[in-house]
């Protein structure tokens, strides 16, 4: 499939420091039963952002053992600390967080957002490498294992094909941040994000629908940056549909996606 294409506009942009060579690391993923009809693209985004199973307890434990005790958390809201900017891009990625609870918050964020494209649904070259710039070493692997699997499972769920695969939608944006515990090593963010997904095909099986999902994030100090070693997921809190009798036709769907610029990353 093609290389990672260049950022849609309205994404910050920093100088992309990818390595020439892109690593061999396959991504995380963990497929999911899906119930019912239209639902399953609206849980989608949930499998594919956050089921993937936690770190062991090995890894959070080696990293945290013998430092500072749990500081109290600060009350933020998406963490747009203008101190805590990621320095540069990584396979298009922000990276390089301030090393307090403010950089935390983005990097939870920005590592959402960078998992919401459909690039990182659809291209397997993008998955790794975006993957590899976020995942501390110690989870890399076990995602990588889980990432091909549920990823093919949801592909086919959607109907998406080699064929079809460009009327792709995927997106997310951060609605909300808590902090639920922060040292200088270990932090837990929960991000509220909504997200949309599914294919511009009338001859798909699903039509683009939205999800609502909190995602529980364990993020490592690890290399002079944080890093991801845990995701899990709850679906919501979900508003009421308050929209039209009909959804917007593929049609529609399809133009918007060309048009309108992709959710920014924070900072």
């Amino acid at each position: 499939m093609a290389s990672q294409s260049a950022p849609r506009k309205g994404t910050r942009v920093l100088v992309d420091e990818t390595p020439t060579e892109p690593t061999g690391g396959k991504p995380w993923w963990r497929g999911m039963a899906i119930a019912g009809g239209i639902f399953l693209a609206v849980l989608v985004l949930a499998v594919f952002m956050g089921l993937s199973g936690g770190s062991s307890g090995s890894d959070s434990g080696n990293s945290s053992a013998g430092q500072s005790q749990t500081a109290p958390v600060q009350q933020n809201g998406t963490g747009g600390d203008p101190k805590s900017t990621a320095r540069k891009l990584v396979s298009g990625v922000p990276v390089g967080y301030s090393h307090n609870q403010a950089g935390a918050v983005q990097a939870a964020i920005n590592y959402q957002v960078a998992r919401s494209s459909a690039a990182y649904f659809t291209d397997e070259k993008v998955r790794h490498q975006t993957l590899t710039a976020m995942m501390t070493s110690q989870a890399l692997d076990r995602q990588i294992r889980n990432d091909d699997n549920g990823m093919r499972q949801v592909l086919t769920s959607l109907g998406v094909t080699s064929g079809n695969e460009d009327a792709l939608v995927a997106r997310g944006a951060a609605m909300g941040t808590r902090v639920t515990t922060y040292t200088d090593q270990v932090a837990t963010v929960d991000v509220w994000m909504t997200g949309l997904v599914g294919v511009t095909d009338n001859n798909a099986p699903m039509p683009v629908s939205a999800s609502w999902t909190t995602y529980t994030l364990t993020l490592q100090w690890q290399s002079g940056d944080w890093k991801l070693s845990a995701i899990t997921s709850v679906n919501g809190p979900t508003p009421l549909d308050a929209g039209s009798d009909s959804p917007t036709s593929v049609d529609e769907f399809r133009t918007a996606d060309r048009e309108f610029n992709a959710p920014p990353y924070v900072g």
